[in-house]
């Protein structure tokens, strides 16, 4: 089971790249355990937001606290995050048990525990006995499920995804974004989730944050 999910809170965050400003002082809250979307057109200032809950982008201004502790300076590598990004960013050449298992193994649980682990996830999300398929043997709907469960492994406080149904047909869509809802529920995890499509924001949010030209509309 994830731990206990944990709130995000961003206190007027400000992200500027030279004279670009990304984000214009932003605030909201994400409740422990619940799933917010970020909706917004492409170049709001979404992914960055995302970015910068995760660590792989510094807040030029304002704070940003996951469970009550400021993290605003801290690394990626230092947050309990985890992200799904929107090409999945696989590893071609190893399994789906590799994939998953990679996480834990880099910082350093043993490799039958890491396997073990990596095991558990993949069987929550489906892919029980895919251990030795390589991406490239997977279908669209099933490499995301790997790299959710990829995500999953170290039971972050909070799971972030970046418009991950863009590579998928309709009807894989609509499937699995239940996949991903029921997932959100059943472990409690804390969820930001960015997207440009309103159906999809409706469909998995509790909330909705709508995004328009680096502000909260």
């Amino acid at each position: 089971m994830a731990k206990s999910a944990a709130s995000v809170e961003f206190r007027r965050v400000t992200k500027r790249y030279g004279a670009v400003t990304a984000v214009q002082d932003v605030s909201f809250t994400i409740e422990p355990g619940t799933l917010v979307t970020l909706l917004g057109p492409s170049g709001c200032g979404k992914t960055t937001t995302l970015r910068m809950i995760a660590g792989l982008e510094m807040a030029t201004e304002g704070q940003i606290l996951i469970g009550g502790r400021d993290v605003t300076q801290l690394s990626a590598a230092d947050r309990d995050v985890s992200m799904v990004f929107q090409s999945y960013a696989l590893f071609p050449h190893m399994t789906v048990l590799e994939n998953v298992a990679y996480g834990p193994s880099v910082s350093g649980v043993s490799k039958a525990e890491a396997q073990k682990m990596a095991r558990e996830k993949m069987a929550l999300v489906g892919l029980k006995g895919y251990d030795d398929r390589l991406p490239s043997e997977l279908s669209g709907g099933q490499q995301q499920r790997v790299a959710v469960a990829r995500a999953l492994v170290l039971e972050p406080q909070v799971l972030l995804f970046d418009e991950p149904l863009s590579n998928l047909d309709a009807k894989l869509r609509r499937r699995v974004r239940e996949d991903i809802r029921d997932l959100q529920r059943s472990l409690n995890l804390t969820v930001a989730y960015v997207t440009h499509d309103q159906q999809e924001a409706l469909a998995v949010s509790d909330r909705v944050i709508v995004m328009a030209n680096a502000v909260v509309a």
